[in-house]
């Protein structure tokens, strides 16, 4: 904790730039009421899905809500984008400055070529039927590829029960030197 009689200086864009003794900041102090913190961390967003926010009924359980979201997620591509972009700016308002981002698709790329926060995709890949392996995992290295244009991207499973053997084999080379996510003990039932 500081002594009251230093003055963070900051520049133009508010990047700090130094902590001085008050009697060297300068003419132009102005003092603020609230805390100063380092930035925050979202580790697990889904900013693809913003727009089903307060859509689906909580503690209904993994399978009723896993359900809801794929029989309720499409909506106009517009809406969808609005949505994410009402996402990023609610989560820049809260000091978040850097997100690990699950992806199934590429809807959030136009914002995040904004780069107004840092992402690190997790691109997800699922399905448990064998005979669809290449073909999933096709669609997500599509998706793969096109996010790791804009930030740094893994190819990961979804979750232990909804990726199939094959397609296991087909994702395992990108684990190497990336952080992998995957969703586990999501619940009791």
């Amino acid at each position: 904790m500081l002594a009251s009689n230093h003055v963070l200086i900051c520049n133009e864009k508010g990047i700090v730039q130094e902590i001085t003794d008050q009697e060297e900041a300068g003419d132009d102090i102005q003092k603020l009421q609230g805390l100063l913190s380092p930035g925050f961390i979202n580790c697990h967003c889904h900013l693809e899905l913003s727009h089903l926010r307060g859509l689906i009924p909580e503690k209904t359980g993994l399978v009723d809500f896993v359900f809801s979201v794929v029989t309720q997620r499409h909506f106009p591509e517009d809406e969808i984008l609005e949505a994410i972009a009402t996402a990023e700016n609610e989560m820049l308002q809260n000091g978040i400055v850097a997100v690990g981002d699950i992806s199934n698709n590429t809807l959030t790329l136009p914002q995040k070529q904004k780069q107004n926060l840092r992402y690190y995709n997790f691109v997800e890949t699922s399905g448990w039927l064998p005979g669809i392996a290449q073909q999933r995992f096709e669609r997500s290295l599509e998706s793969y590829n096109a996010l790791s244009k804009v930030s740094p991207s893994s190819l990961v499973p979804h979750a232990p029960y909804s990726v199939s053997e094959p397609l296991w084999k087909l994702i395992k080379p990108f684990y190497k030197n990336k952080a992998v996510s995957i969703h586990n003990q999501e619940t009791l039932f």
